[in-house]
């Protein structure tokens, strides 16, 4: 059994840049920062959530309370600042790993492992429940380490401390704060773990800062391109799996591209003019994560299925979708309808028609007729589809797609990537065209 994490909320300080607004109370969503915190904590697997208090102590700790947290005084919260925290913290959840509060485990001989502690500042509270399942993850693989979630190269929240390293950041002098701390324990004992999650590097200062988290908070279920690439190589896909998620990729957003633009013609009274604009990093996200369940059983459904569990509830739709789908006459194209199209016009990473790629998966399985006449009613759909999407823009697809063409790459791997295209897995179910 591994050690027991801790999640520590940093949450005593005076907020301010917030003034008259104190930011562990504000609301978020529904609820307030301090809620959405421990919230996240509980819904990553960590249990146990130990809030530190300092400035309206007596306010935040009911509020700890109501939320069934428990809460440590910062007393030097004033002249000591935030690392007065994280040491008031680490101390905290020290003690119960030395018998105060029963949280240690049993690591299979009898002796009680210490909790580690995540840290996180109450006003990160945008923070997914997916960036800290992953660094516990890691954390299994790599005990004794301290693991920074990165985001763009950059540090962000919450790290990861094991205890073995408490007595020794309880001891630093703090200058630079916690990360100057960890900083000087140097590159052996650190490690970083890339996160799909653009919202730890975030915070809640200012006013302005509060407004930008409000507005943010209902795009958490939605990941950015950039966090799509990364979730992709969290989940270890392999070259040719990527190279395939980037060809449709360039394809769906090409696809959107041309359809936003005849949308913003405004065609006089035709569908153009109505129909809403296409999200495009929604559809560029959905379509590279379309096959992240690639190799289950109805990989499709499953994809869906992983993406909610890991909080993406935003693209599941799409991915769950990408295998077959109908369009009703009436209803506006939409990014599900590009990302599955985009599948179609994909093989490995090159451009491929219609009939094509249809045409190979009738010859592989013209023997069972059960087989074909899915694989045909597949095709006449994405036909149909294709027709809407040329009649909808005034242009047959060649037009639509170019520079783009059948045979050509429809996205290029990079110098040191270059083997992606030759690594494609060969499909051989029908379920999969």
């Amino acid at each position: 059994m591994r050690a027991p994490v801790i999640g520590v909320v940093l949450a005593a300080g005076a907020s301010s840049r917030m003034t008259p607004d104190f930011k562990p109370l504000l609301d978020l969503g529904g609820a307030t920062v301090l809620a959405r915190c421990v919230e996240m904590f509980r819904q990553a697997g960590v249990a146990d959530v130990l809030v530190v208090t300092g400035h309206r102590a007596d306010e935040v700790a009911a509020e700890a309370a109501r939320l069934g947290a428990a809460t440590v005084h910062n007393p030097a919260w004033r002249e000591g600042g935030m690392f007065s925290s994280v040491r008031a913290g680490l101390a905290a959840v020290a003690q119960r790993g030395d018998g105060a509060g029963g949280t240690g485990g049993t690591n299979g001989t009898g002796r009680t492992d210490r909790a580690g502690a995540l840290l996180l500042p109450v006003d990160a509270a945008l923070v997914r429940p997916l960036t800290v399942r992953l660094l516990l993850e890691h954390a299994a693989r790599r005990p004794g380490r301290v693991l920074l979630p990165v985001f763009g190269g950059q540090w962000g929240h919450p790290p990861l401390l094991p205890a073995s390293v408490f007595s020794i950041i309880l001891g630093d002098g703090g200058d630079g704060g916690l990360r100057g701390a960890l900083h000087r324990l140097g590159p052996d004992v650190l490690e970083e773990v890339a996160v799909p999650d653009r919202f730890i590097l975030r915070d809640m200062d200012t006013p302005g800062d509060y407004r930008a988290a409000c507005a943010d908070w209902s795009t958490r279920d939605v990941p950015t391109p950039q966090e799509a690439r990364i979730l992709l190589a969290a989940r270890a896909i392999p070259p040719g799996g990527v190279a395939h998620a980037e060809g449709v990729a360039a394809v769906a957003v090409h696809l959107a591209d041309t359809l936003n633009a005849a949308r913003n013609g405004g065609v006089a009274g035709g569908a153009a003019a109505t129909n809403a604009l296409l999200d495009r990093n929604l559809t560029e996200a959905a379509a590279l994560l379309h096959d992240i369940a690639k190799g289950q059983p109805r990989h499709e459904a499953a994809g869906g299925a992983l993406l909610r569990e890991l909080g993406f509830s935003g693209v599941a739709d799409i991915v769950a979708a990408h295998r077959d789908t109908t369009l009703p006459d009436g209803q506006p194209l939409a990014e599900r309808e590009l990302v599955y199209f985009a599948d179609k016009l994909v093989r490995c990473h090159m451009v491929v028609d219609v009939e094509t790629r249809f045409g190979e998966k009738l010859a592989q399985w013209r023997h069972d007729a059960e087989a074909a006449a899915a694989i045909e009613g597949r095709m006449r759909r994405a036909l149909a589809l294709r027709a809407r999407i040329e009649r909808e823009v005034g242009q047959p697809l060649a037009d639509i797609l170019h520079p783009l063409a059948v045979g050509m790459p429809a996205w290029e791997p990079s110098a040191d990537g270059v083997a992606a295209a030759t690594m494609c897995p060969t499909n051989t179910a029908p379920s999969h065209a």
